[in-house]
């Protein structure tokens, strides 16, 4: 005679448990094992492991997370794609829990990375390099793209960055990205930045417009949503900054070798949820908006639009910073730190974690698909 699970007092609330269970007894029905083929002992071993398995499988399944902090200095959709594996729980795919933190610049994400209050984190390239120069422990994970993002903006009647001389400019942070990058930029338009002109900290892009608009400083080096904000406000656009033509470590994450040594495979998922972040931030676009809404607190449908576009074909499909960028940032360094002059740009940059994942065919999967 069949023996079902209640005749030996195996009963569950799992109702997928119990639809596996009465599969299977049924099959045994349909296999009449009533001839003798299978004994009452065989089909109680069987019940039991129809039992125990889902359990195994659900426990492995509710598996803590593993916490990650990380931080973001820029609210620029550079850094959008860390917002978005954020978001649309990327990140928990891996087994991370990440906190995400807001610094409101690079310079002070760069600080807490350092005090080891955040263990991984978006802030500046140059940075990073210049950190690690003076010994800290820094180190480079990814750059989501090559090359300078930022557009210099004045009031309307300025028409060339020659005018810049004795005005007031505003950069996010000293030794910020935005700071580095506009210091390349008036060398090039015949400017010396720390005679020419009056370079002033402001903090974040947004607060670089609002500091237009009220007249405190008369130009500023923009990004990101703040662009339009300042076009649609009447300023003018004196220069882009992507003209230069340089490689440089855009919108990198940075942790430092203790965590990176110590947590290898924490660093590698989080990466992989980075990467499917920027294919899928590609993708789905209104996803991605909303994300940009919400971080940039910003709900100008043209201005996200905007952002967005600017930046969907510049974020790399594997953002791994390029030994060119970095090189760019120790002959700029040279002048007032010699170290930079001998410095091997990979000592800089984690590159094994990028190389393999690359290797592992992961990118190449998701853009197959």
């Amino acid at each position: 005679m069949f023996v079902g699970l209640k005749n030996f007092g195996l009963t569950t609330k799992n109702t997928k448990v119990t639809k596996v269970s009465e599969k299977l007894f049924s099959g045994l029905r349909d296999l009449r094992v009533l001839r003798g083929e299978i004994s009452l002992a065989t089909l109680l071993v069987i019940a039991l492991f129809a039992l125990w398995l889902p359990s195994v499988i659900g426990a492995a399944q509710s598996k803590p997370l593993i916490k990650v902090v990380a931080g973001y200095g820029s609210t620029d959709g550079a850094i959008a794609p860390l917002w978005f594996a954020k978001e649309t729980r990327l990140f928990e795919k891996r087994g991370l829990d990440v906190l995400l933190v807001g610094m409101g610049t690079g310079s002070v994400s760069l600080r807490a990375l350092i005090a080891k209050d955040l263990e991984i984190a978006s802030l500046s390239g140059s940075g990073l390099v210049q950190a690690a120069l003076q010994g800290a422990d820094t180190v480079i994970l990814s750059a989501a793209i090559n090359g300078f993002v930022f557009k210099v903006f004045g009031p309307p009647d300025m028409t060339s960055p020659a005018q810049l001389k004795g005005k007031k400019l505003g950069v996010s942070r000293y030794g910020a990205t935005s700071d580095f990058a506009i210091r390349l930029a008036l060398k090039k338009w015949g400017l010396n930045p720390d005679r020419d002109v009056n370079i002033l900290q402001i903090g974040t892009t947004q607060d670089t417009v609002r500091a237009m608009q009220t007249k405190m400083i008369d130009a500023g080096v923009l990004s990101g949503t703040a662009s339009l904000v300042a076009r649609k406000s009447g300023f003018r656009e004196l220069g882009d900054l992507a003209e230069l033509g340089l490689h440089y470590p855009m919108a990198p994450l940075g942790t430092t070798k203790a965590f990176l040594q110590k947590n290898e495979a924490v660093v590698r998922e989080f990466m992989l949820a980075y990467i499917e972040a920027i294919h899928d931030f590609k993708r789905n676009k209104e996803t991605a908006l909303a994300v940009l809404k919400k971080y940039t607190r910003n709900d100008d449908r043209e201005v996200l639009e905007d952002s967005y576009g600017n930046y969907l074909n510049k974020y790399l499909a594997l953002p791994m910073p390029t030994r060119e960028g970095i090189q760019t940032i120790l002959a700029e360094l040279a002048s007032t730190m010699p170290a930079a002059k001998s410095a091997d740009p990979e000592q800089f940059v984690a590159y094994k974690i990028s190389r393999d994942i690359e290797a592992s065919g992961f990118v190449k999967k998701l853009y197959e698909k």
